[in-house]
């Protein structure tokens, strides 16, 4: 069928595979198609569920539950970056699901406990709290998933690493000896661990440099960043990026979680990550985390944050040459400052902020306020 008769061809042409075990048609798809803790891949991949899914989209009505994220985009911006994706290059649409892409995460096993973070994510963080979510790095189905792949995997024309720490997942290693050669290979990772002593290092040299994609979780330098990212070390970080930028100059760029762990230092930040051959950056709000997150403070500590920001990014695009700027943009900043512009309802109390920061002082042998003295100071004077 021709790619615009239906929707959005994701649910022919791929799968994302979660750290539960549950899987949907897409990163973005919030219908569950099955739970491989108690179905079959092949149950899962010939499912009412995921027929019934692929039946609305040729019918023209969309599946309200699984495609609400496009559909919300497309109402209030006029286009859904996802959809138009995959309709872009994954037009065909066949009978069986073709797994030409794949988002998967085996587990959510993860040598580092960051403050943002949770149990869902991090089996560190699992263990420090003493809850059991998912923690286990080895599942019944991975074998049988693994084969499945496998046997598709001539046809995977992307393939996205996530985790917990995917370059730490045994099954990445065989799926990376095995894919084909033109296959664009994304991995988001923590790179606080000696990659050039990892296994998928030297499967990631033999393929063409341009088809690997490095998206690097960080938002902090120094003993910051290892305040936040706990249990990282910040010399492992910078033999990793220079090791990296040998093989890999061009691909790299930098996830940053924007909070207030990393809002008022942004400038000395960019820099540095510049300094180290880094100018590619993706801005992410924090989830779920009151305390931390800007969009919960005072206005006068957003207007503040906002001038910080709006500082960075013109110290940013002044020190690249005009001809390479519209290369290194910033996603999400756009974003972010419309949401610092935003009135505050209800803004976090002082001693919920005291008590939380307390609370990840326990993770590092430096204190908050001993690292953000300045910050501490206009929390301790702002909030109330």
């Amino acid at each position: 069928m021709d790619k615009t008769s239906v929707y959005c061809t994701a649910p022919w042409n791929g799968l994302t595979i979660r750290e539960n075990g549950q899987v949907r048609t897409c990163c973005v798809g919030n219908k569950s198609l099955g739970n491989l803790n108690n179905q079959t891949i092949q149950e899962i991949e010939n499912s009412d569920i995921l027929q019934q899914i692929k039946q609305d989209m040729l019918s023209g009505n969309p599946n309200l539950e699984n495609c609400s994220v496009c559909i919300q985009h497309e109402r209030h911006a006029g286009h859904a970056q996802n959809r138009e994706y995959y309709v872009k290059y994954y037009p065909t649409i066949n009978d069986s699901l073709e797994l030409r892409f794949l988002d998967i995460r085996w587990n959510n096993v993860c040598n580092l406990g960051c403050l943002y973070c949770g149990p869902t994510f991090s089996n560190t963080w699992g263990d420090r709290l003493g809850i059991s979510i998912n923690s286990s790095p080895v599942k019944d189905y991975q074998d049988d998933l693994l084969d499945w792949i496998l046997t598709k995997a001539d046809h995977i024309n992307e393939l996205m690493l996530v985790g917990g720490e995917p370059l730490l997942m045994k099954q990445n290693y065989k799926l990376l000896a095995r894919l084909p050669e033109q296959c664009q290979i994304s991995i988001i990772t923590n790179m606080s661990y000696d990659l050039e002593k990892n296994p998928a290092f030297p499967l990631l040299l033999s393929r063409p440099p341009e088809k690997i994609i490095w998206n690097v979780s960080m938002e902090n330098i120094g003993n910051k960043f290892e305040y936040v990212r706990s249990g990282a070390n910040w010399a492992q970080i910078q033999k990793n990026f220079k090791l990296l930028l040998q093989h890999w100059p061009n691909t790299i760029s930098v996830n940053m979680v924007y909070n207030l762990f990393s809002a008022f230092d942004i400038l000395e930040t960019v820099q540095e990550f510049h300094n180290m051959g880094i100018k590619k950056i993706t801005l992410f709000n924090v989830l779920e985390n009151k305390t931390i997150d800007l969009f919960n403070m005072p206005d006068k500590i957003k207007k503040l944050a906002l001038d910080q920001l709006q500082t960075a990014y013109t110290w940013h695009i002044d020190s690249l040459h005009p001809e390479d700027r519209e290369f290194y943009p910033w996603t999400g900043i756009n974003e972010l400052t419309e949401q610092l512009k935003k009135p505050t309802v209800t803004p976090v109390s002082l001693n919920e902020f005291n008590s939380k920061i307390q609370w990840y002082d326990k993770w590092y042998d430096k204190r908050f306020s001993e690292l953000w003295p300045e910050v501490d100071q206009l929390i301790q004077t702002t909030l109330k």
